[in-house]
């Protein structure tokens, strides 16, 4: 790999972020997403404005060729992308609560 530089404001970026629960309505069923299961996710709009690499086509929406069958192009997202992002908001958080506790340690001396 070559790195080209540190995730930054990875807090800010995380915090944007909605989750809800969901289950594939009647178009996604017309383009072939047979799973009717309830799940957890994020709204891939949502998430291609904060961290776009973590975005791709979904995948109900593409044929054989890797184009959109309903010419809508529609989202997913990669969930595994999202980690290293979540890595560096707690990293940010973490940073935050060390500062708190020497703040109220300096207040209590």
């Amino acid at each position: 790999k070559d790195i080209v530089g540190p995730v930054t404001g990875a807090l800010d970026k995380v915090l944007q972020l909605e989750a809800f629960y969901y289950k594939p309505n009647e178009l996604a069923k017309s383009l072939g997403y047979e799973d009717n299961k309830i799940r957890v996710g994020l709204s891939a709009q949502k998430v291609k404005e904060v961290q776009p690499e973590a975005v791709t086509p979904a995948s109900f929406d593409l044929d054989e060729n890797k184009q959109s069958k309903s010419g809508e192009n529609y989202l997913g997202v990669d969930y595994e992308r999202l980690v290293p992002l979540l890595v560096e908001a707690i990293k940010e958080q973490q940073g935050q609560i060390e500062a708190l506790k020497a703040e109220i340690a300096a207040l209590k001396q």
